[in-house]
């Protein structure tokens, strides 16, 4: 083992030391700026993806990634036509549920061709790679570090088993804030068509009877169907419903896939 392997490598002593930190984290400013500072003092990186996503019957769909630092072009480059994230490494560290240790002068050789060349491009050098699974939630996490100094070995592994946990926990803090904007894609999801649609009359700021007449309806009929449709979304007013159907309009990619944060 050479010195910079022992000056750069991961410090497996003070790994508890970013965990107990861990708690303070409850935004995802925080959460950048606690990896920035805590966690790439004991595990030193360049860059940091980090995703989450739900179980289901086919594996692990990544609703979202946290970035830092990041060439966010690589991860376009990765998209499938379902605009879902996909690499070699976690198509690997979902098959096996282990840490995941690449180095890009030594590439595993069943590794695609255009994936490696888009790699090698995006100048991450490296990756170490490791998840969690909480299959009481149905949830599942994915951290995957680049650009780390010296060679890979056994030690960043038992750094990624310590580590994934804890960021696994954090992450799913972070994002429960996020779910509002969330709730409420589930929530109209969860509409009809009919109130879907005026659902999207209302958030246009037509009144009932204009609706009435739009969809061929009694007022009565709309007015029950706004009920519904207030209650399904969680919203107490007109006004609220139209504010936030503007934000999710605004927020909603075209199709479906993971999002970038």
């Amino acid at each position: 083992m050479n010195l910079v392997q022992e000056r750069t490598g991961p410090a497996l002593g003070t790994i508890d030391a970013a965990a107990l930190e861990a708690h303070r984290v409850v935004t995802l400013d925080e959460y950048k700026g606690w990896v920035r500072t805590k966690v790439r003092s004991v595990f030193p990186h360049g860059m940091l993806a980090s995703g989450y996503g739900h179980l289901h019957a086919g594996g692990v769909s990544l609703d979202c990634v946290v970035t830092l630092d990041f060439p966010l072009d690589y991860l376009d480059k990765l998209r499938n036509r379902a605009g879902g994230i996909d690499t070699p490494i976690l198509r690997r560290w979902l098959a096996t549920h282990e840490p995941q240790l690449f180095e890009i002068d030594r590439p595993w050789p069943d590794v695609p061709a255009a994936w490696l060349e888009a790699f090698r491009g995006s100048g991450l050098l490296n990756i170490a790679s490791h998840g969690t699974y909480d299959e009481e939630r149905c949830v599942a996490s994915y951290v995957s570090f680049h650009r780390i100094p010296g060679r890979l070995d056994e030690r960043h592994a038992e750094a990624l088993r310590r580590l994934a946990p804890v960021m696994h926990k954090v992450l799913g803090r972070v994002l429960g804030l996020l779910n509002i904007e969330n709730r409420f894609a589930t929530g109209f999801a969860g509409l009809s068509e009919r109130e879907k649609e005026i659902a999207q009359w209302a958030g246009l700021g037509k009144t009932n009877a204009e609706i009435a007449r739009l969809s061929r309806l009694s007022e009565n009929t709309v007015k029950h169907h706004l009920t519904s449709v207030f209650a399904k979304l969680a919203v107490g007013s007109r006004s609220q419903l139209v504010h936030r159907l503007a934000e999710y309009e605004a927020k909603a990619a075209p199709g479906f896939g993971t999002k970038i944060l």
